[in-house]
Parts: structure tokens; C-alpha cells; sequence
């Protein structure tokens, strides 16, 4: 199969990109072939999406919402993601790994399984060696667990040469909070959530990961204080990466006026001010997420104080990413491909995907950035607002999975 003229990069030169037994084979201004061809019309052909922090729905393992999850990711362009451990039942030992694995190898997205750092009480460390041994590509844990244990994560992701995903945050210092602490959560009198509590879990997994020499990914970062802990951390030699929401790019607190249960999700969304610095700290940002969490509507159709922390957007992600940051001239595309592909890939060392490149996964994404349309997802914080760039298609190894 050969797509012809495609745009590969920022670049306006057009490609033919050539497509065999599932792996990209040659790239070429111009590709004669007598096999089935695929005009690009002159659209983005870009590396397969790769979010590093999704969930299931409401929290649950089920054949279904794992299907869920497949489809969505593959309407949104994401052709891999981990998802993050923390459903019921818990995964701690081989056999459910093991059926899980069965079940993922069916599905026609790369879905990856993170290894819980801890048991069910975060008080004992899990048996990550046969976790990671039988499939979990990386350890995922929190950072207020015991620090013993922390450290012992740390030590294993070094052994295992495996990341460890941690969500940096400190309960003890949030007071229940429901939604960020500020003058929105003040004037709705709703408890807040301090930025201390992440500022502070930040640091001091900056030390540690610094200390032992571990790969750490600092997972949905919120506030500019904690980038400017992790830039230092790695000035001084420490392996961490950077990752944030796109929603914190996109939107504010102000969501939550009215007692939005939309806008309920975690870390919570920050104040304007905040936005706008971290929209400066782009180049202090590795990676960009979803954040994906879809609730049902009984989860989110109840009072504030009630609703589950949660957003569905994984099929949003690129869209989002050029709409608010391409399309405003924040970002290049180049630079986009490297938020959402490429360093998501070396972060997992794929050393096969995250780049449209010979000898690479045909994981690509077919994408308009000309068409705009409207979101009509009811009840989303992102309601009735224009986007801009449309998902044509999405393949997986060569194979056209999606097709808008």
C-alpha cells in the first residue's frame, strides 16, 4: 500500500510513504507502485498518537469498556496508551495479567498495562518483577504512598528498566478539597485543593528519583512551580519527564461555575493566571495527555461535592493540541508530533513508533488541519466551541482502523 502526497512535517514538500507487512518501507518524494494507493490529498500524515495516562470507565474492568477504550482511542488518533491500574478488580497478580493481556491482544489499538506500585491498602509493594515479567510496561504509583516503598519502586524500575508513572499529590494537605482552591471554589463554597499538595509531592520525588538514579514520569503536572522543580531536577542530572493535560492548556477553573461536574477532574483545572504561565513553559512540558477518565452520567449527575473526578477526551487530544496551541501559533506542528508521539514513544522505549519514519510501526494518523466542526458532546467544558483539524483516518501496523 502507498499513500501519496502527504505532508510529514511543518514543511509544505509533499511525500509518498510506502506500507508493508505493517512496517512504513520507503519514503519518497514519488513512489510508483502497482499497489493499492491511498491519496493524501495533501494532508498531515503524523505518527500514531501515544497517551500515557487513560483509565476505564468508571474505574472498572470490564471486556466492554475496554473495547470502549479501543474505539475512542482510535477515533481520537491515540494508536497506544497505558492505562493507568487503579480499577476494580485490582491488578495484582499474574493470572489476571495474564487475561488481561489476552484480551488486549485482541483489540485493534496498542493498549499497554501499568503495574501498581502498591496492593489495594498501599501498604505492601506488589510483586512488580512478575508484573513487568509478564507484560506491565511501566510501574504506576503515588507519590504519598510510604516512602519505603517509593524507594523500593524506584529501585525496581531501575532493575526492570521500566518507567515508574507517579501522581504527584499529598490528600492529607487538600482538605477534601473538590476543586482547586481559589476564588471560584470561594464564591461556589466548595473545599479547595491546594497547589501545595502537588508542589510539594513534586519535590521531593525530584530528590528521590535524583538520589536513585530512576526514570520518573511526573505525571498530569498542574502548576508552573512544579516545572520549574522538575527543569531544575534535570539540570542537576535527574531522569524525569514532564507531562500535563491539554485540558490545563485549554481551560480554567471558571468551568466549575454553576456546579459544573464536567469540569470535575484531577489535578483540578487551575486559575487563568496559571494557564497563561504555563502556556509560556511549553518547552518545559515532555508530554502531553488526555487524561482520559469517562464517567457515567450517574457518576456526574449529582451535586459537586459528590460527582467523580473524570473527563472523557481521548478522542480530543489532537484536536485540542492544534486548536488551542498549533492553530494559535504557540507550537509548530513538529513540536506537537514530539509532545504527543515521539517522546511518548521513547518514554516507553517503542523504538519502533512515535515517528513517521522507514523501518517504523505504520501507526499513523491521517489528519485535515483545514476542516473545523463543532463539539456537540453535551454537558463537555468544551461545548459548542469550533475545532480545528479533523482525523481522516487512523491506521494501526498498515491497517486503516478508523475512518472519519
Amino acid at each position: 500500500m502507498v499513500i501519496k502526497g502527504v505532508k510529514l512535517n511543518a514543511k509544505e514538500d509533499l511525500y509518498d510513504v510506502k506500507i508493508k507487512d505493517g512496517k512504513i518501507v520507503k519514503i519518497a518524494h514519488t513512489i510508483s507502485s502497482n499497489e493499492k494507493t491511498i491519496d493524501g490529498k495533501g494532508l498531515f500524515l503524523l505518527p500514531g498518537i501515544i497517551d500515557l495516562n487513560v483509565r476505564l470507565k468508571n474505574d472498572t474492568l470490564t471486556q466492554n469498556h475496554l473495547q470502549m477504550l479501543a474505539n475512542d482511542a482510535l477515533r481520537g488518533g491515540v494508536t497506544t496508551a497505558v492505562i493507568m491500574p487503579d480499577f476494580t478488580p485490582r491488578l495484582d497478580n499474574e493470572t489476571l495479567l495474564e487475561l488481561l493481556n489476552s484480551r488486549l491482544e485482541i483489540l485493534k489499538a496498542n493498549l499497554f498495562l501499568a503495574a501498581p506500585l502498591t496492593t489495594k491498602s498501599n501498604e505492601i509493594l506488589n510483586n512488580l518483577a512478575t508484573l513487568i515479567k509478564n507484560g506491565a510496561i511501566a510501574i504506576q504509583g503515588d507519590s504519598s504512598v510510604n516512602a519505603n516503598l517509593i524507594r523500593r519502586g524506584l529501585q525496581y524500575s531501575l532493575m526492570k528498566d521500566v518507567p515508574l508513572l507517579c501522581n504527584c499529590y499529598e490528600p492529607s494537605l487538600d482538605d477534601m478539597g473538590v476543586m482547586n482552591e481559589g476564588r471560584v471554589s470561594f464564591n461556589l463554597g466548595l473545599p479547595g485543593i491546594s497547589k501545595i499538595a502537588e508542589i510539594t509531592e513534586v519535590a521531593k520525588m525530584c530528590e528521590v528519583a535524583h538520589h536513585h538514579g530512576s526514570f520518573v514520569v511526573m505525571q498530569s503536572l498542574s502548576t508552573p512551580r512544579s516545572l520549574e522543580l522538575c527543569k531544575d531536577a534535570k539540570k542537576r542530572g535527574a531522569n524525569i519527564v514532564t507531562e500535563v493535560s491539554i485540558h490545563h492548556l485549554c481551560k480554567t477553573d471558571e468551568c466549575c461555575d454553576d456546579f459544573n461536574t464536567a469540569a470535575k477532574i484531577k489535578p483540578p483545572l487551575r486559575e487563568e493566571k496559571v494557564r497563561q504561565i504555563l502556556l509560556k513553559m511549553l518547552n518545559e512540558i515532555d508530554i502531553l495527555t488526555s487524561a482520559h477518565q469517562p464517567r457515567s452520567i450517574t457518576y456526574k449527575d449529582v451535586a459537586f461535592e459528590e460527582a467523580s473526578f473524570g473527563i472523557h477526551a481521548i478522542c480530543d487530544l489532537l484536536p485540542l493540541t492544534y486548536t488551542y496551541l498549533v492553530k494559535e501559533g504557540l507550537i509548530s506542528i513538529d513540536k506537537m508530533i514530539k509532545l504527543l508521539s515521539t517522546n511518548g514513544a521513547k518514554t516507553l522505549k517503542l523504538k519502533d513508533r512515535g515517528e513517521i519514519k522507514e523501518g517504523f510501526e505504520a501507526d499513523m494518523v491521517l489528519f485535515d488541519p483545514k476542516k473545523s466542526w463543532k463539539m456537540d458532546e453535551a454537558g463537555s467544558i468544551y461545548e459548542d466551541e469550533l475545532f480545528f483539524g479533523k482525523i481522516e483516518a487512523t491506521f494501526v501496523r498498515g491497517i486503516c482502523e478508523y475512518k472519519g
